[in-house]
């Protein structure tokens, strides 16, 4: 039996307007799970869209998606009282309060502030160590059951999270075609992998003047199309394909580089996924491609060489390189890459132009 459950979501400036009549349907009593910055951002125009809501419980999540943080919470009898988990905030937020959500049998509902990744809407929930470094990927039992995006909220963020997310929203297509090359796909994973366009081609195609807008705090019809394409579309993917086809080397350099631990602190998540894209790209010889995302990377600001990342040539990256091959996101490819390979395709990207 096969159970596919594609992201549920309601987009627009009154997208909160919704919010009661959609969860009443779990309940009640709802209990708010939020970041700090991302609350205050988003109370004036989502707190008078929970007034046929019981707000039992109200928190601030924490600084990072780690268990020390959700265990505190798991054990909160306020949130044991709630009928359903809300989630406002950036992927952290949302990340932990999906597995809180697991482990108390709530379901949770998401109002992103942010448009870096797909977390406000996927079934996996990336998880940290309290210093910020990765410990694993939690999967949930069930995802997200609505996902309500005011696009207003997120072009007044800080653009850098909505450029980011620009740069990992192009790397599930490029990663999902390579990874599931040469395989016979069920129709789930090819409709993933078919889909996944949508999370590469608007962004090659509007993203420089979404990002343009987004400084500007615009909402405009690009800013509007490119947040669907980091949300919505990236999360499709993610809940439609094998998961052997979610990631590729992109995403196992970007694993590799955080061996680096200023990495994280000094580089935003999909700008660092941006920069293995283009290495993957090059190492698989889709040249045609390169010059795509490189362009736009240029245009944009996105990196391009080990420079944009405080590397430089002369460092060997053998820590790096060591833990790219071994991560887990290379265990399902089309071919065996190896510590050579990628070191050959870094050094050709940083001659290429």
């Amino acid at each position: 039996m096969v159970e596919n459950y594609l992201p549920r979501y309601t987009s627009g400036k009154d997208a909160f307007e919704k919010i009661s009549q959609v969860c009443k349907v779990y309940g009640n009593k709802a209990a708010l799970l939020y970041g700090e910055k991302a609350y205050f951002a988003s109370r004036e125009k989502l707190l008078p869209c929970l007034n046929g809501l019981q707000i039992v419980h109200g928190e601030v999540y924490g600084k990072e998606a780690s268990y020390t943080n959700i265990d505190r919470l798991v054990q909160n009898e306020k949130l044991k009282e709630a009928d359903f988990l809300i989630g406002i905030g950036g992927g952290k937020c949302l990340d932990v309060t999906k597995v809180v959500g697991d482990k108390l049998g709530k379901p949770v509902f998401t109002v992103p502030s942010i448009a870096s990744t797909c977390a406000a809407v996927t079934k996996i929930s990336i998880l940290h160590n309290d210093d910020g470094s990765f410990k694993e990927i939690y999967r949930l039992k069930s995802a997200p059951v609505h996902c309500f995006i005011n696009p207003e909220i997120i072009a007044n963020a800080p653009a850098k999270y909505f450029w980011a997310g620009m740069g990992d929203t192009m790397a599930k297509h490029v990663e999902s075609v390579f990874s599931s090359k040469n395989d016979v796909l069920d129709f789930e994973s090819f409709y993933g992998v078919t889909i996944s366009k949508l999370c590469y081609e608007p962004i090659l195609e509007k993203g420089e003047k979404a990002y343009d807008d987004v400084k500007a705090h615009v909402v405009s019809k690009e800013v509007d199309d490119v947040i669907k394409s980091i949300i919505i579309a990236t999360g499709s993917v993610s809940l439609s394909v094998n998961p052997d086809y979610n990631s590729a080397l992109a995403h196992a350099l970007y694993y590799g580089l955080t061996v680096r631990e200023w990495m994280e602190r000094k580089h935003l998540h999909g700008e660092i996924v941006s920069y293995g894209t283009l290495v993957q790209l090059l190492l698989d010889e889709q040249y045609e491609e390169l010059r795509r995302v490189y362009d736009f990377n240029k245009k944009v600001g996105l990196p391009v060489c080990l420079k944009d990342l405080d590397l430089t040539k002369e460092d060997p990256l053998d820590d790096v390189l060591d833990a790219t091959i071994v991560n887990q996101e290379l265990d399902h490819i089309p071919y065996p890459i190896t510590k050579d390979m990628v070191r050959d395709a870094i050094a050709k990207l940083e001659d290429y132009r």
